[in-house]
């Protein structure tokens, strides 16, 4: 902005305000067509100067005679100095001051946020690791379940599957008793573990050796299977009545079925 305000002062000096000849110490007062317009020497019409009141800017200007200001410019430090006191001048170191104020809060600020910005970066790529395990797990199990679906896996491959989780379970258990006998194990922790895998154990050898069995009973020459037939339930046969009077321990007069000793072999 300085350079501009010298080049455009340099490239069309004023007069002597009023006159245009000879030398007046006291120039007349000035009019609104005896200050000349200095922002069509500036480049652009958006320049800075060219916002600014020519007749604010030139009024400490007035009263100085043409050797006073052929001084002032050539002295570029007083010319300085002057456009620096300028209200516009001002104005503008003033509004610079605050921008440059309100930018650094803003960086301390920013600044500040930036470990819960590092806490929440780790514990997005966490999230994402662990979504990532879950779904491989998902395409795994999809893939055993549409081997199962589509028939790839025969029903004995099934039955060798179960039994080896069985094994496994059973194995488990095993470990957790050696532990226990070691001392490795306090009482709390074997029972909170112990009791819960054994329990699965004998649940998994249970529908193993029932699965097994309905592979073996429910399979037919055609090759279809289906579930074995519940036995019938044994009818209940009529109890034989006693004669009144026989020792019996319960009483014969109520039509309810009691167990006989007498019936029994001791």
């Amino acid at each position: 902005m300085y350079q501009n305000f010298t080049e455009a002062y340099r490239s069309s000096p004023p007069n002597s305000f009023g006159v245009q000849n000879s030398y007046q110490p006291y120039p007349a007062p000035p009019t609104t067509t005896s200050i000349p317009s200095y922002t069509n020497h500036l480049p652009g019409s958006h320049n800075i100067m060219a916002r600014m009141n020519e007749a604010s800017a030139f009024e400490l200007l007035q009263h100085l005679d043409k050797k006073d200001l052929q001084h002032l410019l050539n002295d570029d430090s007083k010319l300085k100095d002057l456009i620096e006191d300028l209200p516009q001048v001002r104005s503008l170191q003033v509004e610079h001051d605050d921008l440059v104020a309100t930018n650094k809060s803003l960086a301390e600020y920013n600044l500040s946020l930036q470990p819960r910005l590092e806490s929440l970066k780790n514990e997005v790529a966490s999230k994402y690791e662990h979504i990532n395990s879950l779904k491989t797990d998902l395409a795994e199990s999809k893939a055993r379940l549409d081997s199962i679906l589509d028939g790839r896996q025969s029903l004995e491959t099934m039955l060798a599957l179960m039994q080896t989780e069985t094994a496994k379970s059973e194995e488990e258990s095993e470990q957790l008793a050696d532990d226990f006998c070691s001392g490795q194990l306090a009482v709390e922790e074997f029972l909170s573990e112990y009791i819960p895998k054994r329990t699965q154990s004998h649940l998994r050898r249970i529908k193993s050796e029932r699965f097994a069995e309905l592979i073996r009973e429910g399979s037919s020459p055609s090759g279809n299977w289906t579930l074995p037939s519940q036995p019938a339930a044994p009818a209940h046969s009529a109890l034989p009545t006693y004669p009144h009077g026989h020792s019996t321990p319960y009483p014969t007069s109520v039509a309810i079925g009691m167990p006989q000793p007498s019936l029994y072999p001791r």
